[in-house]
């Protein structure tokens, strides 16, 4: 049989502007419910609502010198995140969890509403509206579910991209100044302003060649080297200066024992980090109607994205924002019957019934995992903290026990609980590493920390965090290997364990009498729900 003629084909599914702005603007409220609904901790929230606490308590921008460790006192701290924990410090003490929750999503909405303008202004067909909204919404999810200063980075990536790719369309727009605003507030928010920088360079290069080759005009080139200007000389207003930018390429060039920051090849992760590279393929092999710009803009950030687990939300970003015509082209050509039976008005009924099922599929996915938590005493609008397993799980219980046993002092823990320990702890007890890295401690404590977490039960001899540090207590996940290699020496005693994690004293006098109780009998194992509410204090939980 012979196939349809494609130039015949319509471009798009025919239909009314109400009705493509109807169905497209349901989707993206479904697909915006799935991500803001469920919010859980992330790892160092403690940490970010705890110094935007007391930065307000001290009047201060930030803290120049780090008051919570034991093993580098006083040392450095380039506080990248400083304006986004001042906004967590003020939101929680005012609001609560509501208020971080509230935070969380309107940075949500920052991201959602350049990809629906993208979705407009690139003229996407439903169907390729409904395909990128879509398996965005699922890619994010994974990132989003979290309060964290890098939503700062994901809603600023999405405004940059937007205004700098209208840019190159229409270069006589005005919008392009709102570009060092955003760059300002980005750069005192979060370190992640970097790939803000990185593609205003790649734009700024690719107009200038457009000049060279008379595809642009000299004023329009130079209003953009004025604007890329400022933006990048704002981003030194900051408290640091020039020092912001040296510790942060210092810690994008060093490979770190974060799980995010390894390459996508390293570690396990979900299907839905790849994602954003099936589209890519589907855009640029299945279409006609891509930009050399788009690709090269593409190339660079899927390269961060395999470098680093956590630039695939980045990606997914710029796959939908730069490529819905070119996947729009792409599903035209790929079924061309489906294009022609579904166009036109007499189809409007089918084309609805598509629309109704892919909000009821998306709604009903967000409606299951909210009332799963909501099971568990977490409702939509607080966020959840898991008490089983490693980070983002807390150790709730293990720190109960170090409470009612009045226990205190330098404490070695896993570097995803050590800002949670740093809350319930500080300032009778010091930690020795945590989320912060490379802002705060050395390349040669975190070096020390990783040969510490590799050592196992064939290790002998001594070791630097616990033989030249004044390490005291230990509160570890139970399934390290260095438990094997702790139970071979003399001045260590395990006092608690479960199945989450262990507690370790040092064998020195004044835990002694801690020490022979424990002897005598055991620590009991205390009842904490699977899940309670942020900040998990013990003493507030109820029991089960």
């Amino acid at each position: 049989m012979k196939g349809p003629d494609l130039e015949h084909v319509p471009g798009e599914w025919t239909m009314s502007d109400q009705e493509w702005w109807l169905s497209t603007t349901m989707i993206w409220g479904c697909c915006l419910f799935l991500t803001c609904t469920v919010t859980i901790a992330d790892p160092d929230l403690w940490g970010h609502t705890l110094y935007g606490l007391r930065a307000i308590e001290q009047h201060v921008l930030v803290e120049y010198s780090d008051p919570f460790c034991y093993t580098e006192p006083g040392a450095i701290w380039v506080n990248h995140e400083w304006l986004s924990e001042l906004s967590f410090g003020w939101l929680w003490s005012s609001f609560g969890n509501i208020g971080l929750w509230l935070w969380r999503n309107f940075w949500l909405l920052v991201i959602f509403i350049p990809a629906w303008i993208a979705l407009r202004k690139f003229k996407a067909s439903l169907a390729a509206a409904i395909l990128l909204l879509v398996y965005t919404a699922f890619c994010l999810s994974q990132f989003v579910v979290f309060v964290r200063p890098q939503l700062v980075t994901f809603g600023c990536f999405a405004l940059t991209l937007l205004l700098l790719r209208h840019y190159l369309n229409h270069p006589q727009s005005k919008s392009i100044w709102y570009l060092p605003v955003v760059m300002m507030f980005w750069a005192n928010s979060h370190g992640g302003f970097l790939a803000g920088v990185g593609i205003q360079g790649v734009v700024l290069l690719w107009m200038g060649k457009g000049v060279y080759q008379s595809q642009y005009q000299q004023r329009d080139f130079f209003r953009l080297c004025i604007t890329i200007g400022l933006a990048w000389t704002v981003t030194l207003i900051n408290p640091y200066g020039i020092q912001l930018h040296q510790m942060l390429w210092d810690h994008l060039i060093t490979k770190q024992i974060v799980r995010e920051w390894q390459p996508l090849w390293d570690a396990q992760q979900a299907l839905l980090y790849y994602i954003p590279f099936l589209l890519i393929g589907l855009a640029f092999f299945g279409s006609r109607k891509w930009e050399w710009i788009d690709l090269i803009l593409i190339v660079v950030i899927a390269y961060q994205a395999i470098s680093h687990i956590r630039h695939v939300a980045l990606l997914a970003i710029a796959v939908i924002i730069l490529l819905p015509m070119p996947i729009s082209d792409s599903i035209r050509r790929l079924f061309p019957y489906l294009n022609q039976q579904w166009g036109g008005e007499r189809r409007r009924i089918i084309r609805s019934l598509l629309v109704a099922s892919t909000m009821l599929v998306v709604s009903g996915l967000a409606v299951h995992t909210i009332m799963k938590l909501w099971e568990e005493s977490v409702p939509p609008w607080q966020i959840g903290v898991e008490t089983r397993s490693r980070a983002p799980g807390m150790p709730v219980a293990s720190i109960e026990v170090l409470q009612d046993q009045n226990l205190n002092g330098n404490i070695l823990t896993d570097y995803g609980w050590a800002q949670y320990v740093i809350w319930q702890t500080f300032p009778e007890s010091r930690i020795a590493f945590d989320g912060r890295y490379r802002t705060v401690y050395s390349a040669k404590l975190e070096a020390e920390l990783v040969q510490f977490q590799k050592l196992d039960k064939n290790s002998h001899g001594p070791t630097p965090l616990l033989d030249q540090y004044p390490t005291e207590i230990l509160l570890l996940p139970a399934s390290l290997n260095v438990l094997g290699y702790l139970e071979q020496r003399k001045d260590w005693v395990q006092i608690y364990n479960d199945q989450q994690a262990t507690l370790w004293l040092k064998n020195i006098p004044r835990f002694q009498e801690v020490i022979a109780e424990t002897k005598r009998k055991r620590l009991a194992i205390p009842q904490v729900p699977k899940w309670c509410l942020f900040p998990a204090d013990p003493k507030t939980l109820t029991h089960k």
